[in-house]
């Protein structure tokens, strides 16, 4: 059996979405969202902020359901949102899954980027240890989105922590009425796209500065 691995000492400013290491009492001066964003256009950006107010609380409580339903919890309250979490909670994969963490918080210190995966588990069918990330989309339409840097931006510091090598990393989009379990995403292909994701920040900031 599994068990739970143990909590790093950080502690999350969610308002802020930053990340503080206690160990040196420093607050790490990235996040994994904000590489990733950098290579988001400003209007992109500006259709996010714009409606953020109707995916926020869903992605916030969504999230918040699949955690409760990791912990033991197999009827968490949907509030508004059953449409998404019915599906969610209902699908086959989590037959033979057994979490590991749950909304877990690491960072990589020598890159000061902190982050938060949604959940890593075994699983049994595929005797693999498996990196999850949920998303929720508005639509049971809608399209499908590249997670391959974020999830390798775990990837790398599941390994500098706690020298875990993941097998495999899944997308689940929850969408209202149906989820969807995305295929195996190549743990090299997800590493290699967040250091490149790392790349183009850090030459973005270089190239931003005034001379």
């Amino acid at each position: 059996m599994l068990s739970y691995i143990e909590p790093l000492p950080i502690i999350r400013d969610e308002e802020h979405h930053k990340y503080f290491w206690k160990p040196t009492q420093e607050w790490l001066a990235y996040s994994t969202t904000g590489i990733i964003g950098a290579k988001k256009t400003p209007e992109q950006l500006a259709t996010f902020a714009k409606t953020k107010h109707i995916w926020g609380p869903r992605g916030t409580h969504v999230h918040w359901c699949l955690e409760q339903f990791m912990r033991g919890n197999k009827d968490p309250d949907p509030m508004g949102f059953a449409d998404w979490v019915v599906p969610l909670l209902a699908h086959p994969f989590w037959k033979t899954f057994e979490p590991l963490a749950v909304e877990y918080m690491l960072c990589d210190l020598k890159k000061s980027v902190g982050g938060q995966l949604d959940l890593l588990g075994r699983d049994h069918k595929n005797d693999q240890l498996v990196l999850i990330d949920l998303k929720t989309q508005s639509s049971v339409r809608a399209s499908k989105y590249s997670t391959d840097a974020q999830m390798g931006s775990y990837i790398d510091a599941l390994w500098i922590h706690h020298r875990l090598k993941v097998d495999a990393c899944r997308t689940v989009w929850a969408r209202p009425k149906k989820t969807v379990l995305g295929q195996v995403q190549p743990v090299d292909q997800c590493s290699q796209a967040w250091a490149e994701a790392w790349d183009y920040f850090r030459e973005s900031q270089i190239t931003s500065k005034p001379f």
